[in-house]
């Protein structure tokens, strides 16, 4: 090796070691935010998914019917929903509490909501 080009080899592996930290870095970076993505759609259509579950049932309450869920499991956007309904009849008021539960990329995820209905008399009193 000559005498001017000491010092350069370890120089470029320095440089180039930079180089494979900062795509692995990024490259982690970019798995991490598209779970996260694929996490938060997921939570999303959970959340819109109650909100239906809870109106159907508020609504089937109207025309007299105990409040269910229309089906144990749902799918929606290749991710299956299992639904479950914990009902508490207090005086003319239920406490619907609506567990949903999924699993995106491996892993388990849960949300519980709670909603309070009430039967109204439609019929104006004379």
């Amino acid at each position: 090796m000559r005498n001017d080009a000491r010092g350069w080899v370890l120089m470029e592996a320095v440089i180039l070691g930079c180089i494979v930290l900062s795509a692995a870095a990024v490259l982690g970076i970019f798995a991490r935010s598209a779970l996260l993505a694929e996490q938060s759609a997921a939570r999303m259509d959970a959340a819109f998914l109650a909100r239906q579950e809870l109106s159907g049932m508020e609504a089937g309450l109207e025309h007299g019917a105990f409040p269910t869920v229309s089906a144990p499991s749902v799918r929606v956007n290749d991710v299956t929903y299992t639904l479950r309904a914990d009902v508490v009849r207090q005086g003319d008021f239920y406490d619907v509490t609506l567990h949903l539960s999924w699993r995106v990329l491996g892993c388990a995820e849960t949300a519980d909501y709670v909603r309070r209905m009430k039967r109204y008399d439609t019929q104006a009193a004379p």
